[in-house]
């Protein structure tokens, strides 16, 4: 749905930009956009860079073990069906503190590697 409502917003704000004259406007706005656009996604990979590493290492000590074990009755109640996999456990565990911790940008590659 949203893959034709997008590109009909585009062509409608270009051809209003055509027929009142605000070419110049659409493209400075395209080039600023791109401009931050850029500058934001260098600022996520830093951040993303950062807490992707200390999930890592939260990963490897013992701290993910532990607090898989206490989110195990919640895990088991939301996702029955894998009671016998403690591997996909621990992912979706690491995904819940990420995610409580409001690490939503470590969060979905933790989301990713869980569901493969």
């Amino acid at each position: 749905m949203l893959n034709a409502i997008w590109p009909t917003f585009i062509i409608l704000s270009f051809i209003y930009a055509i027929l009142t004259g605000r070419i110049e406007a659409i493209n400075n706005s395209i080039f600023s956009s791109a401009s931050s656009a850029v500058e934001l996604s260098i600022t996520f990979l830093g951040t993303m860079c950062l807490w992707n590493g200390i999930m890592k290492i939260a990963q490897t000590t013992t701290l993910t073990k532990k607090l898989s074990k206490a989110l195990k009755p919640l895990i088991h109640f939301l996702f029955p069906d894998i009671k016998h996999n403690p591997q996909i456990q621990e992912e979706i565990a690491m995904n819940m503190i990420a995610n409580i911790l409001g690490l939503g940008n470590a969060a979905t590659p933790l989301r990713i590697k869980s569901h493969e």
